[in-house]
């Protein structure tokens, strides 16, 4: 299952999620890379979910050419990194942290700083956390030209 040319979307289960969805399509279109959708919902979440919103992702997941994959787990992040892994993911896009912050993101970046990071505002702005030397090489590689 591991092919490391993946963009990994991770939703809530929220029907606005469907943005993430399609920032991750246009990412992968950008970085020629296939698109999978993770959404990790809370344990205790197994009898309240609402399959409609999760019909709704995993509809949206499909019409932008991306398998679906669901959890329920209190951990999220670490699941989260654990499917990177598994799928060999080069890219992730999530939503952007609100008040109170949980600490996905954070977490998320620090077990794996080397991947790239893209935060979806709610109004469709995207924003970048660069993996850690990244910018320091890229730069070094211009000013060799």
């Amino acid at each position: 299952m591991k092919n490391g040319n993946t963009t990994l979307v991770c939703v809530t289960g929220q029907r606005d999620c469907d943005r993430l969805i399609r920032a991750g399509r246009k990412i992968a279109d950008e970085t020629s890379t296939s698109l999978q959708v993770l959404c990790v919902q809370p344990t205790s979440a197994g009898h309240e979910t609402s399959c409609d919103e999760l019909e709704y992702l995993r509809q949206t997941a499909r019409d932008a050419q991306a398998e679906m994959t669901v959890y329920f787990n209190d951990d999220a992040a670490l699941i989260a990194v654990g499917f990177v892994k598994q799928i060999g993911a080069v890219h992730i896009v999530t939503g952007m942290p609100e008040a109170p912050v949980n600490g996905f993101v954070e977490l998320i970046h620090k077990l794996l700083p080397k991947i790239p990071v893209s935060m979806v505002a709610k109004e469709g702005t995207i924003y970048n956390i660069c993996p850690t030397g990244k910018k320091q090489q890229t730069v070094k590689l211009a000013m060799q030209n």
